[in-house]
């Protein structure tokens, strides 16, 4: 298979993906709903307008956005093992949210800015939190590339008993708002959530595919990088702050959405090879695949109740991950 032809095949199977997520409800997949575009049936086309189309918008930018995120953090860490998820970051905006939501109430309390920009906020900042956490252990503590990892695993733990230690003082509703949130749902997206999502994804994947040569040079060692004029440190706490921007945003809509930024990558790696040119833009459109085919499998696999996407993809994410690994050895 040429990388020509692989990449007409993804960009092909992502809009199959988009079409298929339009056509699907909670009773499965209904091709005869084309018909009902076709027949530009009323009541159809405000299902669509309202529900489908920003669901499958949410769903595409969102896997998208995780998957460059997980792209970015592997980069300048040098660690193919490294994504919003297994650095803690995900649970660091989880709890993040959980302030706002819990603590600051922010869904009951008239915000000038509304609850979501005070989730999304609280979300971002204490990403960053974990973020430069990462960065301080790897740059002041000389931690490797594989013990960023475990300190990741640790600082997502402590976040996590952070949530827990909110949850178990808040009242039940708050409870059940953070619990809910936390499952990773696409059904919670909107037309507004979507945009922002793509909104703040699209800038930085052309950001960084504009300067994906330095990336390539980081991967032949910082010496050769500085020698072709890469600012490291710049390019590191950059991309780091990024790639932790794009996944508080989607966490905060969508809730934890696991092994999406940590499998996109190595796929396209697997495929296309390491360099960076292809591996931005095909890790985000394999990522959007990736979680439009999870949501769709959500909402047919126990039909018609509707399995929250999260839990999907750690279910399919964590198997599919360890036969990516074994075939890479092999």
């Amino acid at each position: 298979m040429t990388k020509q032809f692989a990449t007409i095949f993804f960009i092909a199977l992502a809009i199959l993906l988009f079409v298929l997520s339009l056509l699907t409800g909670s009773n499965g997949i209904n091709i005869s709903d084309l018909t009902k575009i076709l027949n530009n049936d009323e009541m159809f086309l405000l299902i669509l307008e309202q529900i489908r189309l920003p669901r499958a918008l949410a769903a595409f930018f969102a896997g998208a956005a995780l998957a460059l995120s997980g792209a970015l953090m592997q980069a300048v860490l040098k660690n193919p093992l490294a994504s919003p998820f297994t650095l803690g970051i995900s649970q660091a905006s989880a709890f993040g949210a959980s302030f706002a939501i819990i603590v600051l109430q922010s869904y009951s309390s008239s915000f000038i800015f509304g609850g979501n920009f005070i989730t999304t906020l609280c979300a971002f900042i204490s990403s960053l939190v974990c973020t430069f956490t990462i960065l301080y252990l790897g740059k002041f503590s000389n931690m490797k590339s594989e013990s960023l990892i475990l300190a990741g695993v640790a600082i997502g733990a402590l976040f996590g008993s952070m949530t827990m230690f909110l949850q178990y003082f808040a009242t039940e509703i708050d409870v059940a708002t953070t619990l809910f949130w936390t499952f990773g749902d696409i059904s919670k997206a909107s037309f507004t959530s979507a945009l922002i999502i793509a909104g703040i994804f699209l800038p930085i994947l052309f950001f960084f595919y504009k300067i994906f040569w330095q990336f390539d040079a980081m991967m032949m060692g910082n010496e050769s990088a500085k020698s072709f004029g890469v600012n490291i440190e710049k390019l590191r706490i950059g991309a780091m702050i990024l790639a932790s921007l794009l996944s508080a945003v989607t966490v905060s809509f969508l809730g934890i959405i696991g092994f999406i930024g940590l499998i996109a990558p190595h796929i396209v790696r697997l495929i296309f090879g390491s360099g960076h040119k292809l591996l931005l833009p095909l890790s985000s459109l394999i990522g959007g695949g990736l979680l439009l085919c999870a949501d769709i499998i959500s909402r047919v696999i126990l039909s018609p109740v509707i399995v929250p996407v999260g839990i999907l993809t750690s279910f399919l994410g964590a198997p599919l991950f360890l036969y990516l690994l074994t075939r890479k050895k092999s």
